[in-house]
């Protein structure tokens, strides 16, 4: 009886970037060929390799190297791709040392926030949400995740309110306050960047 492990379902990609390295897009085990074709042909995984390869990437001045990226997890909500779960094999040149390259990929989201103002205070609407990861009941602001890449922000913020609140809001009257960020965060927000890509 032959003992030899599977052979695993693996992508080839060259980045312009480093050229002389293509780097293997590999499926763990458990990983269905189905969902690592949804994962390496999602906007999230296209987006992630795009942002390490802009001027301010971690490929850009050739100081790193993406060895191999190993698809670990692949969760769908129905045909959408919801969450994505990776490890990036990138290696510091200078050091030879590996940096950590888990990855946990959720697509564009948005939160809400709402002030009220009443008798001289100033209060924010927050939403009770259960978050099994910590274990608890969490106060935030009203939130959601978009339906795809070029979801509609307002119209997404005002479902979400008014499923999460009960509260109904104008899409009209909504204000995008990554508006006021500097331009050099390209309007986006990431609350938990040391292994979640996600933006806000």
């Amino acid at each position: 009886m032959s003992t030899t492990p599977p052979s695993r379902i693996t992508h080839i990609i060259n980045l312009p970037t480093q050229l002389d390295q293509p780097v293997s897009v590999v499926a763990a085990p458990g990983v269905s060929d189905t969902h690592f074709r949804n994962a390496i042909e999602s906007s999230l995984f296209k987006q992630w390799l795009k942002n390490i390869q802009t001027e301010t990437g971690l490929l850009a001045n050739g100081a790193m190297s993406l060895k191999q990226v190993l698809i670990q997890g692949v969760d769908m909500f129905g045909e959408r791709l919801g969450f994505l779960k990776f490890n990036a094999d990138i290696i510091d040149k200078e050091t030879g040392q590996k940096v950590p390259g888990i990855v946990f990929a959720r697509g564009p989201a948005v939160a809400v926030l709402i002030l009220l103002d009443s008798e001289g205070e100033t209060y924010a609407v927050l939403t009770e949400q259960v978050r099994v990861p910590v274990g608890r009941l969490i106060l935030e602001l009203p939130a959601g995740m978009l339906d795809d890449d070029q979801g509609d922000f307002a119209g997404t913020a005002v479902r979400e309110v008014e499923e999460e609140t009960g509260i109904h809001l104008n899409a009209h009257d909504m204000v995008d306050l990554t508006a006021f960020l500097d331009a050099s965060t390209g309007g986006r927000v990431f609350p938990s960047p040391v292994s979640f890509h996600r933006l806000l």
